[in-house]
Parts: C-alpha cells; structure tokens; sequence
C-alpha cells in the first residue's frame, strides 16, 4: 500500500471521530528511504491532553502528532515563533487523511501555505550581531583548536551557525538536523555543497564561513557590546483608579488590566482584577499559554472546569488562592445573590490571553 492509503487506514482504525488528519515529511517525497516513518498529525475534539506518540502499524513506523485544534494552533505558533515550521510542513505540503469539518483541514492547509511562503522576515539588529559575534568566536576556536576531537565538535557548530546565518539573512526558515541542510538547499545550494566538501578541512571551512560573515556584515568579536541593566530598572506605581477596561474580557465578568506590558513594561507578567456580580457566571473560557494564578478578595467565587467529562467545581472565600494551567477550559461563578466577587489575578504572559469558548470542553 501506498503511504496516505496507510496513514488514512491508521486513522480510521485509531481515530475513527476525528476531526481532520494529515499525513507529510519525506516518506511523501522523492527523499523517501526504507527507514522514513509516516508523520501523521491527528486533530480530536475535546482531546484534554495532546500528545506525541512512535510506534509501529502494519510494519510501518509512524510518528503521531495528536492534538486539539487549541493546541495545534499553539504548537504551530511556537515553531513559527522559532523560525522552524516542521509541523506546518506536515500539514501544509501533505495530504488530508480525512476532514469531518467541511474543509477546515484545507483552510488550515492555505493559510499555512501562505504564511511559509512568506518567510519568517529579517533578523532583527541585535539578532544579527549576535549572529555574527557566535560565528566570529567560533572561527577563532576553530583556528586555535589544538585537539583533534574539538576541533571536530567546533567545525561541526561553524558549519550548522554558518548555514543558519545565510538563512536568516535570507528571510528563510530554519531547522535541525536534515531539514537544516534541506532548507538551505532551497535557498543557497551552492553554499550548503561548499560547506558539505569542507567540513573536515577546518581551513577551507573556515573561508566558507568568512565569505557568509562578509555578505551579512562581516566578521564581528572586538567591540560587540549588547546594552541593557535588568538589575536596576524603575519601579512602576499603578494607582487603583488608573485600572484598565482596556484588555480582554468574557460575558458575564469585568476584567481590569493594572500591571502589563503597556502599563509597567512588563515582560512576563500579567495582574489585573475580575468582578463578577451577584448571582453572575462568566462565559467559559481558557487563557492560552498562560498560567494564572488567583487569589481571592471578596466574596466566595465558584471555579468550574471539567474532569473526565464530568464539571469539578472548586468553591472559593476570601483569602484562597487558585491555580489555573494554560489552555484548560474553565468559568467563573458567583452564587451569592447579594455580594460581588472580586479576585486578583497574575498570569505568565504580557498581555492577557483570553479564549471565548461556547463550553467547557477541550478544543
């Protein structure tokens, strides 16, 4: 059998509700070799906790990538975010298993296909320079190396720093491994032979190396500096009337933003308020990537969210602290007919991330 009549087969033996599913990487392609696994991306509806599984099926070595539509998104956005899209490869340049959605899996398959071909954009300023100093510094222990097994492990980083450089001065994705060496095919396959043919010749190597440093900017050790005193920065003031409306917000709650990126220059945190009225509940929701912790002022707030399909409801007064993990769906209730609730809250991202759901099940 041909690889998408197997991968199709696999899921609808496995994974007969799925939403959609795809089948890529190389076994697709003219680089297929005996050893080439099936890389099949399952998405399931209400899956609580995604996850990667090896494992063989009918003789066949597969690696599954399984996830709800909530979390393929974060996983695709971390990759791009890394300038590494192999999971997008997967699903944008390989075949559709099976799509109940009524075409979502090719939706997904253009909207990705769009966001490859435009590359992930230019270095930043002080990306480059860093960029060039690694590079610079390794070329210097390339020449000094004086043990043969080091030197080895320094020519093996100059040719895998050098290749990334002329990508990302390139615009081009990067990657690991094989698709290291693919993607800078793609690009300069001129540049990725020259490096092939002298990656055990540290002299010639070295000159490979320098004629990438030259076209990014040259060679850059002496004089780099990187700016920045994360020891003695200012402490903000947000005074309670300066409370932002201003951020993301749920039926049925009022959130007020206090310290973030905009307001205190916040880099990894997120604290604000929630109010939710007498005899309220606020719509069901989750927080993306962030982790949230709460603490509870006033009132005896509710927090709702689903175990094994069934609702948990975590009963609250003032004083308690509750955790809340990123992407899990949950509400906030205030039974009390009489008394607002009003809880403080932290997060672990910038801004705060809110996710409108119609339910509490995993998407």
């Amino acid at each position: 059998m041909d690889p998408v009549s197997v991968a199709r087969a696999l899921v609808e033996e496995l994974f007969p509700g799925a939403l959609y599913a795809f089948v890529g990487g190389s076994v697709l392609t003219e680089r297929r070799t005996s050893t080439s696994d099936l890389d099949v991306v399952v998405v399931l509806d209400g899956l609580p906790t995604p996850y990667r599984e090896s494992l063989r099926w009918r003789g066949w070595p597969v690696e599954l990538f399984v996830n709800s539509e909530t979390s393929l998104r974060a996983h695709l956005d971390r990759d791009f975010d890394r300038r590494q899209p192999s999971l997008a490869r997967m699903c944008a340049e390989g075949a559709v298993l099976t799509d109940r959605t009524g075409g979502r899996a090719s939706d997904l398959q253009a909207a990705l296909g769009e966001r490859l071909a435009a590359g992930p954009g230019g270095l930043s300023d002080g990306e480059a320079a860093r960029a060039r100093y690694v590079l610079s510094d390794l070329l210097d222990d390339l020449q000094g190396a004086g043990d043969p097994g080091e030197r080895a492990f320094v020519a093996w980083q100059v040719v895998q720093d050098t290749a990334r450089l002329a990508l990302g001065f390139g615009r081009r994705w990067q990657g690991s491994g094989k698709w290291l060496l693919r993607e800078l095919r793609a690009h300069d396959p001129e540049l990725a032979e020259r490096l092939l043919d002298a990656r055990d010749d540290p002299a010639r190597l070295a000159a490979v190396a320098a004629d990438v440093l030259e076209r990014a900017g040259g060679r850059l050790w002496e004089g780099y500096r990187v700016e920045g005193d994360p020891f003695h920065r200012p402490l903000r003031h947000v005074p309670a009337a300066s409370l932002s409306a201003e951020t993301a917000q749920s039926p049925g709650m009022r959130r007020l933003a206090a310290v973030s990126g905009a307001s205190a220059g916040s880099e990894r945190l997120w604290m604000g308020q929630t109010h939710v009225a007498p005899a309220t509940r606020s719509a069901d929701h989750h927080h993306g990537a962030s982790e949230t912790a709460i603490y509870v002022v006033s009132g005896t707030p509710s927090f709702v969210f689903l175990r094994d399909g069934e609702e948990v409801r975590l009963e609250t007064g003032p004083g308690d602290y509750v955790f809340v993990p990123p992407y899990v769906p949950h509400r906030e209730e205030n039974p009390d007919p009489e008394r607002e609730a009003v809880v403080v809250i932290a997060r672990s991202t910038q801004e705060a991330i809110v996710v409108n759901l119609p339910d509490l099940r995993p998407r």
